[in-house]
């Protein structure tokens, strides 16, 4: 098997870790910017193209794309006109149409992977709370309520944020990765939205084109409700909070905690359940310890991600997991099954209905 990986950022250093690892002799980078191209390859002992067809020339089997959101369609559809496999970041497509175009085309059992990232999935305390709704542990959910901010400029410490994909909106940045990222993990979660409701603005002094908070009324096909705001701005905070609200109890996490706290209107009792309690939690930790001694050795730098205060568990691991599924879809070995075609048809319809919401001033029905 021969991967080649597109783009020689931030996320495409993560994927150059770990397939080095997964995948020893059998990894290819390619990087336009020459500079870059040729650190990055150093780092990582491959080599390293600037140019796509020459890269392609090797005969990869399969490609991970890396760039930013925007970009992702050419090399997603030059891959699969190909019939070589593919994995793309968050977003898969950023078009709508054009993601419906290539699902319908991936459906044929001989087609090529279509590998969809959505790392958080493979994070433990996401683990638990998806494993509390499927076992009904508050009852029938009623309301989620989830927020998340970070600071822009501490995403990538070592460049101005200013000469990078995310401070431009048209490029997929000003948060709008974020945000199907995220809508993404509440449908694992609740199942698919079916009404929005969004307001997006820009508030702060950041030099970014597109908005920097993004807040989201949401109804569900469950008839639930909730609401979910993003930002870009905030400093000092502990990144994600989330509350889920059942007939029969409540879930809440801070992501400064190490538990997630689940109350039972049954029992009258609120308990802590732990990390370790999640369904995966075996596989976890054993891609922690791999991940943690990769992180340790690399040599080029990526973006930092703050993690919940597990000392035992790294973040990062989740990516490695991510790139194990994929490599083992694209060989045979297993189905690809985190996360689906369909689930990111879903997604991305809401999406554009929450930027449709946002210019209208509009709650709109997903179509």
């Amino acid at each position: 098997m021969k991967v080649l990986v597109v783009g020689g950022g931030s996320m495409g250093r993560r994927r150059l870790r770990d397939l080095t690892y997964l995948n020893p002799g059998g990894v290819l980078l390619f990087e336009p910017v020459r500079e870059r191209c040729e650190e990055v390859a150093s780092a990582f002992s491959v080599r390293g193209f600037t140019d796509l067809e020459a890269a392609l020339r090797d005969r990869p089997d399969a490609l991970v794309v890396s760039t930013p959101p925007a970009l992702h369609e050419r090399y997603v559809r030059r891959g699969l006109d190909d019939g070589r496999h593919v994995f793309a970041e968050v977003p898969f497509l950023l078009d709508y149409d054009t993601l419906k175009e290539l699902a319908s085309k991936s459906k044929d059992r001989s087609s090529p992977v279509l590998g969809v990232s959505h790392t958080i999935r493979y994070y433990p305390p996401y683990r638990v709370i998806r494993d509390l709704l499927e076992r009904s542990a508050i009852g029938k959910p009623l309301y989620l309520e989830y927020s998340l901010g970070n600071y822009l400029p501490d995403w990538h410490p070592y460049e101005d944020y200013r000469k990078f994909y995310a401070r431009d909106q048209k490029l997929g940045g000003a948060g709008m990765d974020m945000l199907l990222h995220e809508l993404n993990a509440i449908h694992w979660w609740l199942g698919p939205t079916t009404h929005v409701q969004a307001r997006l603005a820009k508030v702060s002094s950041l030099e970014i084109t597109g908005p920097d908070t993004h807040d989201i009324l949401m109804r569900f096909e469950n008839g639930a409700v909730g609401f979910f705001h993003h930002d870009i701005i905030e400093r000092g905070t502990v990144g994600r909070h989330v509350r889920i609200v059942g007939e029969e109890g409540t879930i809440e996490w801070h992501q400064n905690q190490t538990a997630i706290r689940l109350y039972s209107a049954k029992q009258n009792r609120a308990d802590q359940i732990g990390f370790e309690q999640a369904s995966d939690w075996p596989r976890a930790m054993d891609a922690s310890r791999e991940a943690t001694q990769l992180v340790a050795a690399q040599r080029a730098t990526s973006g930092y991600i703050p993690a919940a205060a597990a000392p035992s568990f790294t973040y990062e691991s989740c990516y490695l997991s991510e790139m194990r599924h994929y490599l083992d879809a694209a060989t045979g070995k297993a189905p690809y099954t985190m996360s689906t075609i369909d689930e990111e048809l879903r997604t991305v319809a809401a999406f554009h209905a929450v930027l449709n919401s946002a210019r209208s001033g509009r709650e709109l029905e997903i179509m």
